[in-house]
């Protein structure tokens, strides 16, 4: 299982998809240097602020295209026979692929981040803030709730992956997915806001995102910038529940995926 989880992490990063990408993020820690400029007041803030937005969609757009290269194409193209045809189950197999994306998607995180985090050492622009960005453990942890995320929307396109026969269909569903998720907690705080919500749209939605809940996972809850924003010390209960929420969820579509996938008919 471990030549499997080496091979998957090979070939991610002989991609040239793998390196266009990640020149983009670069380019968006760039861009945040030039929106902190642009600023007039609390410039790193509003620096920290894009380049996170940036960042999160640019490793959205990464991990969904790994999945669709390394395994809706082997289903697709019938190269899966091939790595099946070794002496492992399907689960095995499916596992592994989830082991190597989760690792491309860990060091790919790890690599914007640094580079934003550098980017903003130097967005000084020699004005004093009042409050100033906390880039300590604090940013480590918002990029730990990147990480959580990503592993979410990787679990839900390998249980897409797992019974699909459309190759497009993991990267389309996954990106809604991802979307929908993300702006879940958000239009519920926007419906619950009677200042600014109207009551016929609480009267419509809310009943729609109610059942929503049920099955979709609050990925915002896993949107932690606002504790390296404003200096904000941790919450560590919500933050707990948040990430048991997001794991729980990727044990839960990974076991549904490996069933499914090991029911599959491939001839």
């Amino acid at each position: 299982m471990l030549e499997l989880i080496r091979n998957g992490l090979l070939t991610g990063l002989r991609l040239k998809a793998t390196r266009a990408l990640l020149l983009l993020g670069l380019l968006v820690a760039g861009s945040a240097l030039l929106a902190s400029g642009f600023s007039g007041r609390q410039p790193m803030t509003v620096g920290l602020d894009v380049g996170l937005s940036g960042l999160r969609l640019v490793l959205l757009l990464l991990a969904l295209m790994w999945v669709q290269l390394l395994l809706a194409q082997d289903v697709e193209r019938k190269t899966v026979y091939f790595m099946l045809a070794y002496p492992y189950t399907r689960g095995q197999f499916l596992v592994s692929r989830f082991v190597s994306l989760a690792l491309l998607c860990a060091g790919a995180t790890v690599l914007l981040g640094m580079a934003l985090w550098l980017a903003l050492r130097v967005a000084n622009w020699d004005y004093v803030q009042t409050t100033m960005p906390q880039l300590d453990y604090r940013y480590a942890l918002v990029m730990l709730g990147i990480w959580l995320d990503l592993l979410v929307v990787l679990a839900f396109a390998i249980l897409l992956c797992s019974l699909s026969t459309t190759p497009f269909l993991p990267l389309l569903m996954g990106l809604a997915f991802a979307l929908a998720a993300r702006g879940l907690g958000t239009t519920f705080d926007y419906l619950r806001s009677t200042q600014v919500a109207s009551a016929d749209q609480a009267r419509i939605l809310g009943p729609l995102l109610d059942h929503a809940y049920l099955w979709l996972p609050d990925l915002s809850r896993l949107d932690w910038r606002v504790f390296t924003l404003y200096d904000l010390a941790p919450a560590a209960a919500p933050m707990l529940w948040a990430a048991a929420m997001a794991l729980a969820y990727v044990l839960g579509m990974l076991a549904l995926a490996v069933t499914l996938f090991q029911r599959r008919d491939f001839t």
